[in-house]
């Protein structure tokens, strides 16, 4: 019977091992702590790693979504200027000039006066705004003329759903060369839903 040894030369006075040594030597329950730590951390890492952008895409989809409603919401809140515009000529006589139509948040009060939690709310809302103007001429019915404009756009069915007549005023023209002339304004606020 002949025995097999192997010496080896870069270390000096130590025998081969056999790879199997390594994990069943003295020092083998040691180095199989250190290679299931090092799965177990590589395991650890690789989940991490694929659960961390699964996070990050859901964070991003939420905040879409958010956006999403937000613009949702405030498409719903605009105005559709190709339904108001129409039911705004449909009704407006030919004695009255349109000089200015405009859709806003409705003007806060002066900083002086105390707001009530009522008003700091109502100046959020929207607020369309219809400036005509037209000649005064005595013995006519523009008065009526304007009333009745007021009321038929008020109750158009494009306009009531979503707006409401808030004020009006009726007032001589301030501008130079304005003899003869009354300036209307008109503003309808939106409904509450």
């Amino acid at each position: 019977m002949t025995t097999h040894f192997t010496i080896d030369l870069t270390h000096p006075g130590r025998a081969q091992r056999s790879p199997w040594e390594w994990f069943l030597g003295p020092a083998g329950p040691r180095h199989l702590a250190i290679v299931a730590t090092a799965g177990v951390a590589i395991v650890a890492l690789v989940a991490l790693g694929g659960v961390l952008p699964v996070t990050t895409a859901d964070n991003e989809l939420s905040t879409l979504r958010t956006n999403l409603r937000a613009l949702g919401a405030e498409a719903r809140r605009q105005a559709r200027w190709s339904e108001l515009l129409p039911a705004l000529s449909k009704w407006l006589p030919g004695t009255l000039r349109i000089d200015r139509v405009s859709l806003g948040k409705a003007a806060r009060p002066p900083q002086g006066q105390a707001q009530s939690s009522q008003a700091t709310a109502q100046s959020s809302d929207l607020r369309l705004q219809i400036d005509v103007s037209t000649t005064m001429e005595p013995a006519s019915s523009r008065l009526v003329e304007i009333a009745n404009f007021m009321a038929a756009f008020a109750q158009d069915p494009t306009v009531a759903p979503r707006f409401q007549l808030k004020t009006w005023e009726v007032r001589p023209a301030r501008a130079q060369g304005g003899d003869g002339q009354l300036e209307i304004s008109i503003a309808l606020a939106e409904k509450r839903s």
